[in-house]
């Protein structure tokens, strides 16, 4: 593990590519997160959100470019003047230090709410019972679910299996959270519960990468904004620059379908993204 510098970002992608069956996912993105910042993805369905967070979290391969968490290169390892892919469990362990939050909450049914928070930290983490218990204890406190510890989670709705989604991410304490539509697969009144959470998130300072359509958590919580087309980040900047002052027709189109007060009316179908993910 590289250690921290404090003078580079946590997370660095250059010159990204990725394609599908001819379909060029992405296309030479580049993209930085810093320590502490909330950098929010937008974009219509079809542009690489998804795709982006999947190849940072090394759930795709890429065809090309360059990922670093905090100067360390994901994926690869230089070997006699080469690049060579790193093994599957080199993989496993920078992917330990990087959380994952998906459009479908991914619990076990099987277990309770308490053993799937605290299963990464026992079984991967080589943490003991009592302490993994403990910190996954104070995290869905955190989350306003320590009376559900005991629950299934066919006993949840799904704003409170999301959230129980977001204490697993945590429980490992990641360098870096990434969030792929985390309010996408919800019914309307219980995606505040879940931006809620985010928004506790944001302002204790974790570094995070959130991609969704929630244009209000966007102009209230980033720190950054990145909105990406085709493959391409097309602008970048602070909410009040994408928001206030698009520089493209293509941003000022886009946000032309939203409205501060009613969110993401004509919002694209969350299975969009996931399809191009999985193409």
């Amino acid at each position: 593990m590289s250690p921290h510098n404090e003078n580079q970002p946590v997370l660095r992608v250059s010159r990204l590519r990725k394609s599908f069956a001819g379909h060029q996912a992405l296309d030479g993105i580049d993209f930085e997160v810093n320590d502490g910042e909330v950098v929010v993805v937008i974009g219509p369905s079809g542009s690489g959100k998804s795709t982006l967070v999947r190849c940072v979290h090394q759930l795709q391969s890429i065809d090309g470019g360059s990922m670093h968490l905090d100067g360390e290169l994901l994926g690869y390892e230089l070997h006699r003047g080469h690049v060579r892919p790193l093994t599957e469990r080199q993989v496993a362990g920078q992917r330990r230090r990087i959380g994952m939050v998906f459009q479908q909450f991914n619990l076990f049914p099987h277990w309770t709410v308490l053993e799937n928070v605290t299963a990464a930290n026992r079984h991967v983490h080589g943490r003991s019972a009592a302490e993994a218990e403990q910190r996954a204890m104070e995290l869905l406190d955190r989350v306003g679910l320590a009376h559900k510890a005991q629950a299934h989670p066919r006993e949840l709705s799904g704003g409170q299996q999301q959230r129980v989604a977001i204490a697993r991410a945590l429980a490992p304490r990641p360098r870096i959270l990434l969030f792929d539509e985390p309010t996408s697969a919800l019914d309307p009144e219980l995606v505040d519960e879940v931006l809620a959470v985010l928004r506790d998130l944001a302002k204790a300072g974790m570094t995070m990468v959130v991609v969704t359509h929630e244009m209000e958590f966007a102009r209230q919580m980033a720190d950054r904004v990145v909105f990406m087309d085709k493959g391409s980040v097309v602008e970048q900047g602070t909410p009040e620059q994408i928001f206030g002052n698009p520089q493209t027709e293509r941003l000022r189109s886009f946000l032309a379908r939203f409205t501060a007060s009613s969110g993401p009316a004509q919002a694209d179908p969350p299975t969009a993204d996931r399809a191009e993910a999985t193409a």
